[in-house]
Formats: C-alpha cells, sequence, structure tokens
C-alpha cells in the first residue's frame, strides 16, 4: 500500500477521506491495468503475485519508455475512466446510476457482520467527497471541464 501513499489502517466500518481516496487511487492503478491489458486475477486484490512496481517494470520492458513511472500510469488510469465517465454522461447516464442496492441499507443477519448496514447519509457523503477528490461536478457526477483540460482531454468536452 505504501507505493499507494497509504500506511495508516483504517477503521473496518468506516468511510473516512482516507478510504475514499483510497478507492479513488486503487481505481486509477486497475484502470491503468485495463488500459495496459494486464490481467488482474494474477495481479489480485492485495498484489500476491505481482505488485504496482513490477507494473512499472513490465511497461518500461516491453516499452523500452525507461522514464515511465507509477504516477504516469495512474495518469493512464485516471484518463480512461475519465473518458469513460464522459461517455456515460454524453449517452445519459450520471451521478443518479451511482446507488448501491437498498438491501445494503438494511441490517445483516448472521456471522461477524450481524447487525451492520450502510449509513446512507455517510454513503452520499463519502461519494460527494470521492467526486471533488477526482475533480467531478459534485452534483451530477460528470467530469469538470477543468479535470478534463488537466488531464488533456479537452476535445472530450466538446463531445
Amino acid at each position: 500500500m505504501a507505493v499507494l501513499g497509504f500506511s495508516k489502517a483504517q477503521e473496518p466500518q468506516s468511510l473516512s477521506d482516507e478510504k475514499i481516496r483510497f478507492a479513488m487511487v486503487s481505481q486509477h492503478m486497475y484502470s491503468a491495468m485495463e488500459s495496459l491489458n494486464l490481467c488482474q486475477f494474477v495481479y489480485g486484490p492485495a498484489w500476491q503475485l505481482y505488485g504496482p512496481e513490477d507494473m512499472v517494470e513490465l511497461v518500461r520492458t516491453v516499452t523500452g519508455w525507461e522514464d515511465v513511472d507509477f504516477d504516469e500510469l495512474q495518469k493512464v488510469g485516471e484518463r480512461r475512466l475519465n473518458m469513460m465517465r464522459a461517455f456515460n454522461a454524453r449517452e445519459g447516464i450520471d451521478r443518479r446510476a451511482d446507488v448501491l442496492p437498498e438491501k445494503l441499507y438494511k441490517p445483516l443477519k448472521g456471522g461477524v457482520s450481524d447487525g451492520w448496514k450502510l449509513d446512507r447519509d455517510e454513503v452520499v457523503a463519502a461519494l460527494d467527497k470521492y467526486f471533488e477528490l477526482c475533480g467531478w461536478d459534485v452534483e451530477t457526477g460528470i467530469p469538470t471541464r477543468d479535470k478534463l483540460e488537466e488531464l488533456d482531454l479537452g476535445w472530450v468536452a466538446a463531445i
């Protein structure tokens, strides 16, 4: 987790700002993996076999681009997610589609999670924070023109 900039343990049942930032950063990484056509099954959710450093080394070896680093690959993933989000917005899909199933807001029964449920207000606030971190409009969940310009994707906003 240190390569992603995370070193502190988090409370298991909270949606802290650090967890929200982790969701964004890890989503950028997995988006970069998709762009590079790397198998998430092989890498695994906790990078049991290969990790972020291996991804950088692989890109350097295959392409010969010695100056590629992890931050650049993260930017590739971020660009991809913003293009996908902009495409969805063009097709009429926005924040209204960013909802969880109703059953997650009802207490679980049995096992170690007995009685646990998501708090709707906390989820909405976390989504607001996530959109803010991503540089997306908090009301609509659509990437802002400033964010698209920052990522050299201004042309996407014009479509």
